[in-house]
């Protein structure tokens, strides 16, 4: 009783009252009500336990109507709030049933596609509109698979983030993300979509990537000249050197090809950036690769006493950019040796799984290790350990932001397991099937 004195409070006479009274939701309730109201205000007169009753039915009746005008007043409010929140994204946003009907778009999503609202509520989205004058962007941004140009995808669950690329009518990149609308029981009833538009940023990162590769390209040219006139002196070729000379020409070398191996760093990065790094698979021998790649190292291992070790196995050929993939290799043998401790070691191993159609090469060390901290960044561009930088300050960090892109152009993964002052082990996984490596 109280609940319906404070329910009549609120709504009586408010306009929805007024609406939903006469005109709305208890039509029936409010035409019954009137055509026997005279029997209602005389029964409890005339007939009292039947005006009771019927006393009893109303009251009932007009609770369950305030209750319901009550429900409808905060389903209203909160689609009003639902609109503006949505009014509020500068982003385009879409949200639309499971037959892909839409229910919902913002001023944003109007723009871009230059279509009205009016248009487009209650409109169903096919996937044979892509070529429709009007309907045919929204399409492919309903349907991202449909553009032209797919530059990423997430793989699992939602929300699901797409990344494609238009040409025309203009160049567009956009990240597309959709998540699922669930009702308070649990069922989907629709999806939303998120549209944020990239082109911009990709406009920058493009015009920074080719100043790297402009400003690495014009450093290598006279960076290769320098580097061969040292070897002429360091060979002596240019007349003898005394032993101060020699060790002078020796650190000078070892210095150049240093800023050499950066210049090469950048480019690759750059090409990586800008999707030109272009791979040459062919069917090579792993274990021929990796044999061929610690040959090169060793001298610089015999320096602080390092053993590298490596069991071969029997040759195993699979499909690979053999080029790269030594670069990788040439990446995690040469930090094994660079971040060890002297007399240390090196392990090499490899192993092809049975129920997996992966090779797993691992590269441990037992250096100083990586601070647990460090771990999930090291494969960033650009980054460097602490633990590292502490021990060698030069480096640019793009060993292995380059190793891990050239990892997974190949289909496989690259992981890394470290305890500090104990020891690294980097492995990374190659799919023998060629059917796993992605097409690009």
């Amino acid at each position: 009783m109280i609940k319906f004195f404070s329910l009549l409070k609120k709504n009586f006479f408010t306009s929805e009252f007024i609406n939903y009274f006469f005109l709305g939701l208890c039509l029936i309730f409010t035409f019954f009500l009137l055509l026997f109201l005279p029997e209602f205000i005389t029964f409890p007169f005339i007939k009292p336990a039947l005006g009771l009753l019927i006393s009893i039915f109303y009251l009932l009746n007009a609770f369950s109507f305030l209750n319901l005008l009550d429900q409808t007043k905060r389903l209203d409010l909160e689609k009003i709030q639902i609109n503006a929140i949505i009014r509020s994204i500068s982003d385009p946003v879409i949200s639309y049933t499971k037959d892909f009907e839409i229910i919902l778009v913002n001023s944003a999503l109007e723009d871009l596609i230059g279509v009205p609202k009016e248009k487009l509520i209650g409109k169903i989205i096919r996937p044979e509109m892509v070529n429709d004058p009007v309907f045919g962007f929204l399409t492919k941004l309903v349907f991202p698979s449909l553009a032209p140009i797919v530059l990423e995808r997430s793989t699992e669950g939602y929300p699901q983030v797409v990344k494609i690329k238009f040409l025309e009518p203009k160049e567009y990149v956009f990240e597309i993300v959709t998540s699922k609308v669930i009702d308070e029981n649990g069922r989907v009833f629709g999806f939303l979509k998120i549209i944020h538009d990239l082109t911009k940023e990709e406009e920058l990162k493009r015009t920074k990537t080719d100043f790297v590769t402009v400003a690495a390209h014009q450093l290598r040219t006279p960076l290769a000249g320098l580097s061969w006139i040292l070897e002429l002196i360091y060979n002596q070729e240019m007349g003898p050197l005394n032993p101060e000379q020699l060790k002078l020409f020796t650190d000078a070398r070892l210095a150049l090809n240093e800023a050499l191996s950066t210049v090469e760093g950048l480019l690759q990065a750059a090409q990586i950036e800008s999707g030109k790094l272009e791979s040459q698979f062919e069917r090579t021998d792993l274990i021929k690769l990796i044999e061929e790649t610690i040959r090169k190292y060793e001298p610089l291992a015999k320096k602080d006493n390092i053993k590298i070790i490596f069991n071969p196995t029997p040759p195993l050929e699979i499909i690979i950019d053999p080029f790269q993939i030594k670069l990788v290799l040439e990446i995690l043998i040469d930090n094994a040796i660079k971040y060890n401790v002297k007399n240390g070691e090196v392990r090499i191993k490899i192993e092809l799984l049975k129920d997996k159609p992966f090779v797993i090469i691992s590269v441990e060390d037992t250096g100083m290790g990586i601070h647990e901290q460090d771990l999930p960044k090291l494969f960033q561009k650009f980054f460097r350990a602490a633990s590292a930088m502490k021990e060698k300050t030069s480096g640019l960090g793009l060993g292995l932001y380059l190793a891990k892109n050239i990892i997974e152009r190949h289909g496989g993964k690259i992981w890394v397991k470290s305890v500090y002052q104990r020891g690294s082990i980097f492995t990374f996984a190659l799919p023998t099937d060629p059917a796993l490596i992605p097409k690009y």
